[in-house]
């Protein structure tokens, strides 16, 4: 398993586990992301300090610290 920090730009997979501390893991859930649900990495920036990820179909922003916390499976 990786973290989606660890992912590419256009790599896909699906969250296994979101291992942050409340309030980041409500807020997490809140936008969606929970186990299961198929993410994809859309952009980053160079100092790879902030993702853009879909979320079935929702785009969303992760700062570095959140990315670390949600465990993904890769998908093909």
């Amino acid at each position: 398993m990786k973290n989606i920090s660890d992912l590419k730009i256009d790599e896909e997979g699906k969250v296994a586990r979101v291992i942050a501390k409340e309030p980041v893991k409500s807020r997490l859930l809140s936008m969606g992301i929970v186990k299961g649900a198929k993410i994809k990495v859309v952009a980053h920036t160079l100092a790879r300090q902030t993702w853009d990820i879909l979320s079935d179909n929702t785009k969303v922003a992760l700062r570095e610290e959140e990315a670390r916390c949600i465990l993904v499976e890769e998908t093909k």
